[in-house]
C-alpha cells in the first residue's frame, strides 16, 4: 500500500504543474486573467467614467500592466534557471531570457509609449511591427527548448494568446472602431481593449506557468547531474 502511494505521490503535478499542463489549469489560468481585465475595465468605462488609470487596461498605470511586467521578469528569471539545469539547451533558454528581459525593460520604460506614438500616426498601427522580428526569436528561442509535450502544448496555448494580443495591438482598437462605425467611447470599444490587454496578460500567464513547468519539472537537473557524476568519474579513472 505505502508503495502505491509513493508511485501516486511521484506521478501527481507539483503546484505550478497545476496551472501548466492538462487542460483545465492553463484554461482556468487564462479566462481568470481575461475575465479580470474586461471586468475591471469596463467596470471603470460603465461607472467611472475612465477616470481610474489603475482600472483603465489602456492605460500603462493599469493594474494589468504591473503584473504582465512581473510576469515578463519571472519569465526571464526562470528561463535562466531553466539554462542551469537543462544544460543540453542552455543558448535557447538563455536567449528566451534577454528577449523576456528586453520586453520587460520596454514595459516599465517609456518605450513602448514612443511605439504606440508611431503607431497612432499610421492608418494602420504600423509601428507595432517593430516588435515582429524580436517575437519571432522568442518563437525560435521556445521550438528550440524541447520541452515535454505536456508543458509545449501550454506553452504554445500561451504564444497564441499572446499573438492574438499582438494582432489587435497592430489593427489598433482605434482603427477597428473607425472601420466598423464604433464611437472611441463606447462598449464595443472598450471590450476591444479588454480583449487586447486580456490576451496579453492570460498568454503571459499561461506562458509563464508552462516555462516554469518545464524548467523545474521532475528529472530536469538529472542531464546536468549525469554530466557532473561523468567528469567525476573520469576524472577519477585519470588519477
Amino acid at each position: 500500500m505505502r508503495r502505491h502511494d509513493t508511485a501516486r505521490a511521484r506521478r501527481a503535478p507539483r503546484g505550478w504543474d497545476r496551472l501548466a499542463t492538462g487542460w483545465t489549469g492553463p484554461s482556468l489560468l487564462a479566462l481568470g486573467a481575461l475575465g479580470a481585465v474586461a471586468l475591471t475595465n469596463l467596470l471603470d468605462f460603465g461607472a467611472y467614467d475612465m477616470r481610474y488609470a489603475i482600472l483603465n487596461a489602456n492605460s500603462s498605470a493599469s493594474w494589468s500592466h504591473g503584473v504582465v511586467a512581473g510576469a515578463l521578469a519571472l519569465g526571464a528569471i526562470v528561463c535562466l534557471l531553466g539554462a542551469v539545469r537543462l544544460a543540453r539547451r542552455r543558448l535557447a533558454w538563455v536567449l528566451a531570457a534577454a528577449i523576456l528581459a528586453l520586453f520587460f525593460a520596454d514595459e516599465v520604460s517609456g518605450l513602448h509609449a514612443h511605439i504606440d506614438a508611431l503607431s497612432s500616426a499610421d492608418a494602420v498601427g504600423y509601428g507595432k511591427l517593430l516588435y515582429a522580428p524580436i517575437l519571432i526569436g522568442l518563437v525560435v528561442c521556445l521550438a528550440r527548448l524541447q520541452i515535454g509535450a505536456a508543458h509545449a502544448r501550454t506553452l504554445w496555448a500561451g504564444a497564441a494568446l499572446l499573438l492574438a494580443s499582438y494582432a489587435i495591438h497592430v489593427l489598433n482598437p482605434h482603427d477597428i472602431a473607425r472601420h466598423l462605425g464604433w464611437s472611441a467611447d463606447s462598449w464595443p470599444f472598450e471590450i476591444t481593449v479588454a480583449l487586447k490587454e486580456g490576451f496579453e496578460l492570460a498568454g503571459m500567464l499561461v506562458m509563464l506557468a508552462a516555462l516554469a513547468g518545464a524548467a523545474f519539472a521532475r528529472g530536469a537537473g538529472i542531464e546536468r547531474r549525469g554530466r557532473s557524476g561523468a567528469r567525476r568519474l573520469m576524472e577519477g579513472e585519470a588519477t
